[in-house]
């Protein structure tokens, strides 16, 4: 047993006498219960409060980064090489679906248009001559020979003019856009062609510059939907079960100190990461105002659902409770005003303000809350002079 008494305070300070015969005797020790006069409950400042059953709303909270919407983004490089004549994207634009971000000059697309502008023109004259040679195979005037010599020459410039059509149709040209083509193209640029948006979005990266030769291997610009964005969590092994799709996530940035964004989870890995033991959700964030920028630093909580084994209501605590001597975990119990004594406790989690106790303790029990770590520090000091 060890009796405290604090008093004869000068100058802000106090004295803490421990009595000689206090000390607990080796039977004694079992107990080690830690009394106190009133006097010295006062001056610590020492506070309990009863065990409670509630039901705890565990967060796991992790940090990560906003990413784009991985399914809203597009890499955007030309189908055939040329130069860069014209660039009309900007970093940061956003653009509508179709709109031309840049005008490129190809000698290849130029001698493909060529090509199908000579087979266009073959396949007239063919066909104007099969159906004159047709004509007059049916009255008679022309001989058999000569009709089925037409119709050759028709069908193979028509073969000809459906390939020159499809090496274009290759390069992304639509219908419209081939139907345009003549020898005197009202701009001028037969050999021109332009890159398009896919969707609308932003403009998050540009590589392209006046005068650059491009390649199809080459991603020029990069266009995001930033209406929607991601955070990937890692979520650890042991918590897995405890989340699921569509579960809501709360996500804070350091530049909105005080502001909280909403998302849900839309995808948990089937996979686990066998070097951290964690598997990865994917958060998706309305950002319709774009005021979430990729590369932000965020943090994510995500409510855990209470295990299936675990019933509703469990045993909390204060976490100021809770106290770690050696390899134990213990809470210091108020048996009497002035009388405490420790209890090692099991720990089955944490919210953010207070511990779940699994065994060891039960409703209702007084626990020591501010104060604890004095009287650890007390049980510690005479555990060691016990020793000695």
């Amino acid at each position: 047993m060890v009796v405290l008494f604090l008093g004869g305070c000068k100058t802000g300070t106090s004295n803490t006498r421990v009595e000689e015969n206090s000390r607990p005797t080796e039977a004694a020790r079992g107990r080690q219960d830690i009394r106190l006069t009133s006097e010295a409950i006062k001056t610590i400042g020492l506070h309990t409060e009863p065990a409670r059953a509630r039901e705890l709303e565990r967060q796991l909270v992790t940090t990560a980064s906003i990413k784009p919407n991985e399914y809203r983004l597009a890499h955007v490089s030309p189908r055939i090489s040329g130069k860069a004549v014209e660039v009309y994207a900007k970093l940061g634009d956003n653009v509508k679906k179709g709109a031309v971000l840049a005008e490129l000059d190809s000698l290849e697309l130029g001698a493909k248009k060529a090509a199908f502008l000579r087979a266009e023109a073959d396949l007239n004259v063919a066909r104007r001559n099969y159906d004159r040679e047709k004509a007059l195979y049916a009255k008679q005037i022309s001989s058999e020979r000569d009709y089925l010599a037409a119709k050759g020459d028709f069908e193979r410039s028509e073969a000809a003019y459906n390939e020159a059509r499809e090496a274009l149709r290759l390069l992304d040209l639509p219908d419209s856009a081939i139907a345009r083509i003549t020898w005197n193209d009202a701009d001028g640029r037969l050999s021109w062609f332009p890159l398009v948006s896919p969707f609308s979005g932003t403009i998050i990266e540009r590589h392209i510059t006046v005068g650059e030769q491009i390649k199809p291997d080459e991603t020029v610009l990069t266009i995001a939907d930033l209406d929607v964005v991601w955070l990937l969590a890692d979520i650890y092994e042991k918590d897995i079960a405890r989340v699921a799709v569509r579960d809501p996530v709360q996500v804070t940035v350091d530049t909105f100190p005080g502001e909280a964004f909403h998302g849900r989870i839309a995808y948990l890995s089937n996979t686990v990461d066998p070097a951290t033991r964690t598997a990865s959700a994917r958060v998706e964030i309305d950002n319709f105002d774009h005021r979430l920028r990729i590369g932000m630093f965020a943090t994510a909580r995500i409510a855990l659902r209470a295990p299936p084994e675990q019933g509703t209501a469990a045993i909390a605590v204060p976490l100021d409770a809770v106290q770690r001597i050696g390899p134990k975990t213990v809470v210091f119990i108020e048996e009497k005003p002035g009388v405490y004594l420790p209890r090692e406790v099991a720990l089955a989690g944490s919210s953010a303000n207070d511990a779940e106790i699994s065994s060891g303790l039960a409703a209702g029990e007084r626990v020591v809350t501010k104060g604890s770590f004095y009287l650890k520090s007390v049980l510690m000091k005479e555990s060691i002079a016990g020793e000695e």
